[in-house]
């Protein structure tokens, strides 16, 4: 069948929508990104360190640095914690990579009990197989046999490829996720929740809602809500299932849930979580406030 909606895929003659739908690490290659997000993580753990006592606790980060938007370089910042190079004295190390993949040569580089060690793989493929173990049910569809809408996700993150068809389809693609549509909307708007897990624990979540037909990007509303008026206790227990499960010991999971039978389905997993751009600055406290609390006491865990 055709496609629904194709909001995400690159148009024809379009060089940055093309461009997009290269995969890391050869996109950060071409245009230089990487580099340039190194020079500012550089930057940033510089004009930080600065401030702070030779004294203070110190955390690496590696294989990549950390950058100054992510929600950790706002924690570190109001806690005093010293950015360590990776090959300095650090009391805790945590394992940075914005991709999807760790390569197996920087987990065996990382210190066994390194944050998010575990949390190699992000995949779609792999959060859909481990969130069904986790719940008991799954969002996986059969493409060539599906008859409705689904969701075309690349297995890579940030590529920006998603597109909403109706199926069945003649062949199944190699390197993408095939998932069922699961309608969130909420009046004229698109609904769906980001839960941050730490130390074994749904401590914060988030609203985000998208204008429809919005389904994976453009405009956003954040804000900050407590975990037990976004999830009931069972759901909770699923999110903490499935982070143990992907090895995320601290960091985000996108949330949507469905209307008809109001389950929820983790649909992405985030080790590298950065500061909501669409989060107003009224919600600083509310949202970095119970998150410098958590790693103040995975901190406390590793220093004894």
């Amino acid at each position: 069948m055709g496609v629904v909606e194709d909001i995400e895929a690159p148009r024809s003659g379009s060089g940055r929508r093309l461009f997009e739908r290269i995969p890391d690490p050869y996109r950060g290659w071409i245009d230089a990104r990487r580099a340039r997000r190194w020079l500012r993580a550089v930057r940033f753990a510089r004009a930080h360190n600065v401030r702070l006592p030779a004294d203070a606790p110190a955390v690496s980060f590696f294989p990549m640095r950390l950058e100054p938007t992510a929600a950790l370089a706002y924690v570190v910042q109001r806690l005093g914690v010293r950015i360590a190079p990776f090959s300095g004295k650090a009391d805790l190390t945590v394992a940075w990579h914005t991709g999807t993949w760790i390569a197996a040569r920087d987990i065996d580089r990382l210190p066994p009990d390194a944050l998010n060690r575990r949390c190699s793989d992000i995949a779609k493929s792999t959060v859909d197989m481990l969130w069904a173990k986790a719940a008991g049910y799954s969002i996986v569809v059969d493409p060539t046999s599906w008859r409705g809408q689904m969701v075309i996700k690349p297995e890579a993150n940030a590529v920006r490829g998603g597109r909403i068809v109706d199926g069945p389809l003649p062949v199944a693609q190699a390197g993408v996720a095939y998932e069922r549509l699961v309608d969130s909307r909420a009046g004229a708007r698109i609904h769906s929740t980001r839960a941050f897990v730490a130390r074994g624990e749904v401590i914060l979540a988030y609203d985000r809602w998208r204008p429809y037909p919005h389904w994976f990007r453009g405009p956003e509303e954040t804000t900050p809500v407590a975990a037990h008026e976004a999830y009931s206790a069972d759901e909770r227990a699923t999110l903490v299932r499935f982070a143990q499960l992907i090895g995320l010991d601290f960091g985000e999971i996108d949330v949507i849930r469905d209307n008809e039978s109001g389950l929820i389905y983790g649909v992405d997993a985030n080790r590298t979580p950065v500061r909501p751009r669409s989060l107003p600055h009224e919600y600083d406290d509310a949202v970095f406030g119970p998150l410098s609390e958590a790693f103040a006491q995975v901190l406390a865990d590793v220093r004894g």
